[in-house]
């Protein structure tokens, strides 16, 4: 899993969350310098990573349980290369 902060201005706020994941393996922690928005934040994790998918989500987004098995499975087909979930808004 690949966190990115991108320039928070409360990153004193939110360094011990931070802390909690820096030692676990199975997180990567990417802070950046300066807010450089949402794509430019989504590429360095993507330029970060060394799995065959990547999952894109936001920090509101709630994953049903088998949500992350359904996708894989749809990018097992050498014919798909993208796939995403239902989503539904909750603000409405």
């Amino acid at each position: 899993v690949y966190v990115v902060d991108d320039g928070s201005a409360n990153r004193d706020v939110v360094a011990p969350v931070h802390q909690i994941y820096a030692n676990d393996p199975r997180f990567s922690i990417i802070l950046l310098p300066n807010n450089v928005g949402k794509r430019k934040a989504q590429i360095a994790a993507i330029r970060s990573s060394s799995g065959d998918l990547v999952l894109n989500v936001d920090s509101d987004t709630i994953l049903a349980a088998d949500v992350v098995s359904k996708l894989v499975l749809k990018m097992r087909d050498p014919e798909i290369g993208a796939a995403m979930g239902q989503l539904i808004a909750s603000n409405r």
